[in-house]
């Protein structure tokens, strides 16, 4: 037998008892892309929000805050109801009603520079004012353990920019370097048909933007290449590469001829809230003209002598607040 016959023969024996313990088993289906996009036209759809320059719309409301961290416990808090107004670049307008009563429980405003939060109830009421591009972690730490504002929940970390920057997609600028990459999802099915528990696996293109003179990520926008390119997914990063807001999309919607989404989830880990939004089809408005005083709050004046402010940015620099609680009128 010829040393050719003999390598055969051993080959067929090895297949033959490999066979025999191997078994059939279950993967998750791979749902095939239909879509694949260039660097260049994802860049493109990006900035085709750009068209969207202002936004009004009814919103339900729901938040959700981490209590303890380690422990994985947290709290959801009922759903309210708002009207918000969105401008590019940056400006932003909500008020949040009570459901069923549709009593006003916070007003959140701000001209992409400054913002104010007016807290409404009585027992807790306060109008709270800062800079948008500044953290406030032992400011916020102070209102956190304030008796009174403790009780009004996730109002008191919650931030206009933070909507601003999920509604308002950030474009991507000449200083940007963008990458393209695939990832692997497995999420559920949620094809006709499917049953409850049925998963899939997708590919996704990560757009991630890089300024020019830094080595870090700026901002990486997810796409869903089954059916139509999609948006799904928003990530944004501050200057030392923390993740600050992680925004998830659904539920696509199609006004005048742009598709904008009907759910919007914004995670903030490093504020230990959640928010999800879902827009009201009715009464949604594109491109609508607003005037600078839509980004104004202002307090009743009967409220002079229940309304604490607090300013943020009340602090001598590089030191500790200086008079954080304001007493009115200053």
């Amino acid at each position: 037998m010829t040393e050719r016959w003999v390598a055969v023969i051993g080959i067929t024996f090895v297949v033959a008892s490999m066979s025999c313990i191997s078994r059939g088993v279950d993967v998750v289906p791979f749902l095939a892309p239909t879509v694949d996009p260039t660097l260049e036209e994802l860049v493109a759809e990006v900035n085709r929000f750009k068209e969207i320059r202002s936004l009004v719309f009814r919103v339900d409301l729901q938040f959700e805050t981490v209590e303890e961290a380690e422990q994985g416990r947290g709290k959801k808090y009922r759903t309210a109801q708002g009207r918000l107004l969105l401008r590019r670049p940056s400006s932003i307008r909500l008020n949040i009603e009570a459901p069923i009563l549709s009593a006003n429980i916070a007003e959140m405003a701000s001209d992409g520079e400054h913002f104010q939060l007016l807290i409404h109830p009585v027992e807790h009421r306060a109008l709270i004012v800062g800079s948008n591009g500044v953290r406030y972690e032992e400011e916020e730490a102070r209102i956190a353990h304030d008796p009174e504002l403790s009780r009004a929940g996730p109002l008191v970390n919650i931030r206009p920019q933070h909507i601003t920057e999920a509604f308002l997609i950030p474009p991507v600028s000449v200083y940007d370097m963008p990458i393209r990459s695939e990832q692997f999802l497995i999420e559920p099915d949620t094809r006709p048909g499917a049953d409850v528990g049925d998963r899939v696996k997708k590919s996704y293109y990560i757009l991630t933007t890089i300024r020019r003179d830094e080595s870090r990520p700026r901002v990486q926008y997810w796409f869903d290449r089954v059916g139509a390119l999609t948006l799904r997914r928003l990530q944004i990063f501050d200057d030392a590469g923390r993740l600050e807001s992680d925004v998830r999309y659904e539920g696509y919607l199609l006004e005048s001829g742009r598709s904008l989404p009907s759910r919007v989830r914004i995670e903030r880990p490093h504020d230990d809230y959640a928010l999800v939004v879902n827009v009201r089809p009715d009464g949604l408005q594109t491109n609508r003209k607003l005037p600078d005083t839509a980004f104004v709050v202002t307090p009743p004046a009967e409220w002079a002598s229940s309304l604490r402010r607090i300013d943020l940015d009340d602090r001598p620099k590089g030191g500790p607040p200086a008079n954080l609680f304001l007493e009115e009128g200053r």
